[in-house]
């Protein structure tokens, strides 16, 4: 036990009261229970602001206690054994690597008792939690400025500042997926979620040169690379399900073709059915690893079909707050765009205009609260197949935008061969 980091620290802010203000302890953090009882009456003094002495941590423990961590001459001896005060820090962090290792041994030698791979990830997050604490993030605002004042002088491409979506609209109000978002696209059954983020893995992947990561835990990859193929070789996808038999030689052609540009993607896809958020990061963790340099966009198809760490016993709210949470630091952590799917309510389908809202996405207030981006898909042709005007036509409704401008965005939905296209590219064939 560093029990001496602690006595020295103790008897730093007993010669220097000032420096208790820099430190970001709390007793808790102290392994011998004397020092802590004196560590938080130290703390209860200066938040009455009276001087750290003898007299006033006598007057804050109360007889017996000022007692039971040795009295007069425990602080004179806590106070003599200071080599230097401006060590302080040194001493600081030796407590805190010490609590760690004991927080850490702790956890790890409770779930030894009763480990199973289903609770290997949650005792991962916990360990992650426990080597967190008290890290302290440095901010230089000169740093920061200097880079702000070389944009304006700093000759660089002219495309978009994130990962381009392939949609115009929605580009022109984002500039393209940035890096640290989380952007949810909500639609009910049937609307075109799944055709959208594979257009947009197509996409990023040719025209931002991004890595496209898809997380399915609905359709296997097998399916998904067919409807990419369906896509990019524009063949219609009822006909994917036997090519052999039902395609013809220009459609197989376009098949091979397609084929080639998928190769050429550097996509992946994950299809593991009850993913946790914690796989999915140690997946991307790899790839960013192994790819330096190269932009990442993660494409997750459902947000409540992705498996919860923690049991929460039925309680979907809590369970959405922690999966959208985590998202969003999955986001910030490999600085990389998230897109997720959701699910909307079925009260959608109860309104006569039944074009969703943000209130509509199933336990709402968190995914509100954590998304960067969210988008609200509509076809009007789905519920009215009969209006002409609106065949073929998508609506995304860009229902809130952190950085950005919001409102909706038309598109071409061809659902036959799976491919979403600008409206201005449709009309100037």
């Amino acid at each position: 036990m560093n029990e001496q980091a602690e006595y020295m620290l103790i008897g730093s802010v007993l010669k220097d009261n000032s420096i208790l203000g820099d430190i970001t302890l709390t007793p808790e953090h102290f392994n011998d229970i004397s020092n802590q009882n004196i560590f938080r009456a130290m703390i209860n003094t200066k938040r009455k602001g009276f001087p750290i002495d003898a007299a006033s941590l006598k007057d804050e423990l109360g007889e017996a206690g000022y007692l039971f961590i040795g009295g007069n001459a425990r602080l004179t001896e806590l106070k003599n054994c200071v080599p230097s005060v401006h060590a302080f820090k040194s001493y600081e962090q030796m407590i805190m690597n010490q609590w760690k290792m004991n927080q850490a041994r702790d956890l790890i030698n409770e779930a030894l008792n009763d480990l199973t791979t289903d609770k290997i990830p949650a005792l991962i997050k916990d360990l992650s939690k426990v080597d967190e604490e008290g890290t302290q993030e440095e901010f230089n605002l000169s740093d920061h400025l200097a880079n702000m004042y070389n944009l304006i002088d700093t000759e660089v491409p002219k495309e978009r500042s994130g990962i381009s979506s392939g949609i115009i609209d929605m580009d022109n109000k984002t500039d393209g997926f940035q890096p640290n978002d989380l952007i949810i696209i909500g639609a009910r059954p049937s609307i075109g979620k799944t055709a959208l983020i594979l257009n947009m893995a197509i996409n990023a992947a040719q025209k931002s040169n991004a890595i496209p990561v898809i997380f399915s835990l609905e359709m296997s990859s097998e399916s998904l690379i067919r409807r990419m193929i369906s896509c990019i070789g524009e063949i219609n996808g009822m006909k994917l399900k036997n090519p052999y038999h039902y395609t013809n030689e220009a459609e197989k052609a376009r098949w091979v073709e397609a084929i080639g540009v998928i190769e050429k993607m550097d996509l992946k896809i994950y299809d593991k059915p009850g993913q946790k958020v914690s796989e999915m990061k140690a997946k991307v963790r790899k790839i960013k690893h192994d790819n330096p340099g190269r932009g990442v966009l993660v494409l997750i198809d459902y947000l409540t079909l992705i498996k919860a760490t923690s049991d929460f016993k039925g309680n979907t709210h809590a369970q959405v707050t922690e999966i959208s949470g985590d998202l969003k630091g999955m986001a910030k952590e490999f600085k990389c765009p998230v897109i997720c799917l959701a699910q909307l309510s079925r009260g959608v389908e109860q309104r006569q205009d039944k074009r969703p809202f943000m209130s509509d996405l199933r336990e709402s207030g968190s995914i509100e609260q954590d998304a960067d981006v969210i988008a609200l898909l509509y076809r009007d042709e789905y519920y009215n197949p009969t209006t002409p005007e609106n065949k073929d036509i998508m609506e995304i409704n860009i229902a809130k935008n952190r950085e950005g401008e919001v409102g909706e965005i038309k598109v071409k939905y061809k659902k036959d061969i799976n491919k979403i296209e600008n409206l201005y590219h449709y009309h100037n064939k």
